[in-house]
């Protein structure tokens, strides 16, 4: 006996339910923003199934980029979130209440010292614990690269992932290396699909020598990628006043201000190449401990641009941000200058961090002055504000009675529709 076929309502209800799922997509991309795909998500079960989905997510991202939810403070814990009137404060109130960012769930080190965050980036945050602190400066030093702890970790979703040490036969023939720095490289977009991997770059310097040394978390591995000589650059080795730290991240480069007088050192990160950018005006790279005066920033066309600090107006009235092509060839200062930006004295401003597109201005109000303190001292009201490199639009982030010279943005969504980055 022939069988029989099956039932017409068996063979219709997968297609209408692809169907279905299509048509929402679909309509939740033309949604104004992630504030509204997030009160979405929150309707029903297929809603949430559909959103939370990381094929639509990462669509979703590639039309409204993630907003700037606050900022974390280099070197210390916790999360400051966006405050009203900012638009993504209802979401940056969110991730603050949701994400550990004590780092509470990372068990503690083996120097016994709590984790600091050195770098963050799409939702992973950079921790080290390292053996010796400098209350002067609030830094960690290191002496030796075996001493470098380090962690990444998922705030939001209380994951992390202990990074081995650097291995001692790697760097031994090196002699002894000086000047390490630790931050997250930038995701491959071939390996975009694998959102949960990541690598570390660990650099370091010698008298001779500079080195790029990766740990990748697909083989589980530090390998040396760069030692380019400080001849083959160029150059010479950074003087002893200057530390080769901090750099800012600008379309696929590292860049680092204030080691030599009109010069850039540049990492490409995608070919793991060191270069040096010369005839960068040297007024821009003044910088020290405590106030960073440059900031490299992704201008409109792609281009990096350097912020910096001029002088003030004739009348007083306002600071000058002057924005100039770092790679505008060998020309002078003044043909290199793209643009001046008058900011109201209202201020005394700084530079505390520089993402693609943004830059993070930390905001003095007139008539008081920075302190360096320790957290039981208070201080009058500070203000953290973020300019639109493309718009030249300034708003004010939040307000709080703390001074950080040096943060990371942290731009996401919330945890209703992330997934863990770990």
């Amino acid at each position: 006996m022939a069988s029989q076929p099956p039932p017409i309502a068996n063979l219709r209800a997968p297609t209408l339910l692809t169907l279905a799922d299509e048509l929402l997509e679909e309509i939740f991309l033309r949604l104004p923003g992630p504030t509204d795909l997030a009160r979405a998500s929150t309707a029903c079960a297929s809603f949430r199934r559909v959103i939370t989905d990381r094929t639509f997510l990462r669509r979703f991202r590639g039309i409204h980029p993630p907003p700037l939810l606050g900022f974390v403070p280099r070197g210390r814990d916790g999360f400051y979130p966006a405050q009203p009137p900012y638009p993504s404060a209802p979401l940056a109130r969110g991730v603050a209440d949701a994400a550990d960012f004590s780092y509470s769930f990372v068990p503690m080190g083996r120097w016994l010292k709590p984790w600091r965050p050195r770098d963050l980036r799409l939702g992973r945050v950079l921790l080290e614990c390292l053996p010796k602190y400098d209350e002067r400066y609030e830094f960690y030093s290191v002496v030796f690269l075996r001493d470098l702890e380090l962690v990444v970790c998922d705030p939001l979703h209380r994951r992390y992932v202990l990074l081995p040490p650097v291995p001692h036969q790697i760097t031994a023939q090196h002699g002894r290396l000086i000047d390490f720095d630790a931050f997250l490289a930038p995701t491959c977009q071939i390996e975009v699909k694998e959102e949960t991997s990541f690598e570390v770059i660990c650099t370091a310097r010698n008298q001779t020598n500079l080195f790029a040394i990766v740990f990748s978390s697909a083989t589980g591995h530090w390998c040396i990628t760069a030692s380019p000589s400080w001849s083959s650059l160029d150059t010479e080795p950074p003087s002893r006043y200057h530390k080769l730290a901090y750099p800012d991240y600008a379309n696929g480069c590292f860049y680092w201000t204030g080691c030599w007088a009109g010069k850039l050192l540049v990492l490409d990160a995608r070919k793991m190449e060191f270069s040096i950018v010369n005839s960068v005006p040297s007024s821009s790279l003044i910088q020290d401990n405590i106030n960073k005066s440059a900031g490299i920033v992704v201008g409109e066309e792609g281009t990096p641009l350097m912020f910096s600090f001029g002088t003030h107006s004739e009348d007083d009235s306002s600071d000058l941000l002057h924005i100039t092509n770092i790679y505008g060839g060998e020309p002078s200062e003044e043909q290199q200058l793209e643009k001046i930006i008058p900011l109201s004295r209202k201020y005394m401003y700084s530079i505390c961090g520089a993402v693609e597109g943004f830059l993070f201005l930390h905001g003095i109000p007139e008539g008081q002055y920075s302190v360096r303190r320790r957290r039981s001292q208070s201080v009058p009201n500070r203000e953290y504000l973020l300019m639109d490199v493309k718009t030249s639009e300034l708003r004010k982030v939040c307000e709080m009675r703390h001074d950080f010279f040096s943060v990371h943005a942290y731009f996401g969504f919330p945890r209703s529709l992330s997934k863990p980055c770990i």
